[in-house]
């Protein structure tokens, strides 16, 4: 007997509905969603808008995110449509233009749910905490559920650092906790003073929520801002011997689970290329890719920049530029050139979903691991480099700068550790005038062996007449040349000055 699926059909294509572009109103492509308000787009829809269409809420294009969920979402729709022969599952979304004002609630929920709009979902109030941190401690899972099916971002943070998963772990809500985690909530996401969930859930001693987070992978090693790991905050027996058993077990992540990471993954559901000192044949081919897959390709690093594409020997090291340093600091996908031969071969976007990016990740930058180490530090949500470490440049204002193949201006330094998390200071700092005692530790130096953990003042000099007079060498503050700061980023660590030969 043949199967009708026509209850099935009925309700997905009700889920279909809710999945269109807020502008065009047909099935989205590439969907953005804008974290001011909320709403979901095509990419081409809204690259260029000032502000929403449908709330007229003003955008900025660093509010203009990649939702990997709803891609996933999208996907396992046609996926399930192929199964049950309902290849018109989109024929009913495409209303007029702006139309559509469907939320997943309204389809799913009874009318006594739907009191949550999704405009505006994502918006900090004025202590940076969203709906889904003030639904967590109230310990409310039913609006926790609803908040997350309708997008909201489950490793989001208010002004002090906590995100939900932190504050739900230090509460002990058990519920709300493994819920989260469902949702792709970081197991270690750092948060206020460095801390992960793990050391939350030692530091209050919550057992339960300790082993939901290494049920999911938690790294039971990572050490906070004052250097100590989540086993430092033991207060019973018990608590100690969960964090030293490497027995517990991992958890099966779904099907669903498992598409929607790749989605992630791979980056293939939003593209803003830099091409950088490419090949004029490579470059050439970029454009046609580009043209055809509706990528958006910058002459210079910005902040929305996804992927970094240069040209690599035969070790697949590229050499160090500065788009190469800014690539590192924001953790940006740096792909050899092999790459655009991959996607010229390629019909369409959904047909990259199986395709592991990093079989076309540079190597080294010529350190090996170093592109791969600074991208995963912010798929982690880790603070970057320069995290905790202050800044200041005795240098010249318009003299460029050459180290090795790097050429770099006293401006170019400043955002780089900007964008690094550092601290840039104006006046030279008087190692006196520091309060060491309530000097906490740089993110990437916390480990209690690390040479550095105790320094978090840095004097940056060129050698030559210009160079400071007095150069400190004192365990908090530092007087280091150029070259130790382009080491640092090249390595994509705090490098100890002693292996450059400086003491």
């Amino acid at each position: 007997m043949e199967i009708s699926w026509t209850n099935t059909g009925s309700a997905l294509q009700d889920f279909a509905s809710v999945l269109v572009c807020g502008k065009c109103g047909f099935k989205l492509v590439s969907p953005v969603r804008l974290t001011n308000c909320g709403h979901l787009f095509c990419q081409d829809c809204i690259k260029s808008a000032m502000k929403c269409v449908k709330c007229d809420v003003p955008v900025q294009p660093r509010e203009i995110q990649s939702d990997h969920l709803v891609s996933g979402l999208i996907q396992n729709i046609d996926a399930i449509s192929e199964i049950i022969h309902k290849r018109d599952i989109w024929d009913t979304t495409t209303d007029a233009p702006g139309t559509s004002d469907k939320t997943i609630s309204s389809v799913f929920l009874t009318p006594k749910k739907q009191g949550i709009r999704r405009k505006n979902i994502n918006k900090p109030n004025p202590k940076g905490e969203t709906r889904l941190h003030t639904a967590c401690l109230k310990n409310n899972i039913k609006e926790v559920r609803e908040l997350l099916v309708q997008g909201a971002i489950p490793d989001t943070k208010d002004h002090a650092g906590w995100t939900p998963l932190q504050e739900v772990v230090s509460f002990g809500l058990t519920e709300i906790c493994e819920l989260l985690l469902e949702w792709r909530a970081s197991p270690d996401i750092s948060g206020y003073n460095n801390r992960k969930p793990l050391h939350e859930a030692a530091k209050h001693n919550k057992i339960k929520e300790a082993k939901l987070l290494l049920r999911y992978n938690a790294d039971r090693n990572q050490y906070d801002q004052y250097g100590k790991k989540p086993i430092d905050y033991c207060k019973t027996e018990e608590m100690r011997q969960l964090l030293t058993d490497l027995s517990t077990p991992a958890e099966e992540v779904s099907n669903l689970n498992q598409t929607l990471n790749k989605s992630i993954r791979t980056g293939c559901d939003k593209f803003v290329i830099l091409a950088s000192n490419l090949k004029h044949e490579n470059q050439k081919m970029l454009g046609i890719v580009a043209a055809r897959h509706k990528f958006k390709i910058l002459k210079t690093y910005r902040p929305l920049v996804t992927h970094v594409i240069v040209e690599t020997n035969e070790k697949n090291n590229t050499t160090l530029t500065l788009d190469v340093l800014f690539a590192i600091i924001y953790g940006s996908w740096l792909l050899n050139s092999l790459w655009i031969h991959m996607m010229a071969d390629v019909d369409e976007i959904e047909d990259t979903d199986d395709m592991n990016l990093e079989l076309f990740e540079v190597s080294g930058v010529p350190t090996d691991g170093t592109p791969k180490k600074s991208r995963m530090n912010t798929e982690r949500c880790n603070p970057r480099l320069f995290n905790n470490c202050f800044f200041y440049f005795a240098l010249q204002a318009n003299t460029t700068y050459h180290i090795a193949d790097v050429r770099v201006t006293k401006d170019d330094l400043i955002r780089l550790v900007k964008e690094g998390e550092g601290t840039v200071l104006t006046r030279e700092p008087d190692p006196e005038d520091l309060d060491v005692t309530s000097q906490t530790m740089p993110f990437h130096a916390n480990d209690p062996s690390h040479p550095l953990r105790k320094c978090t003042h840095y004097i940056i000099y060129v050698p030559g007449k210009s160079e400071p007079l007095i150069k400190y060498k004192m365990p908090h503050i530092k007087t280091l040349p150029l070259v130790w700061l382009i080491e640092c980023i090249e390595k994509f660590t705090l490098v100890d000055p002693a292996i450059l030969g400086l003491s």
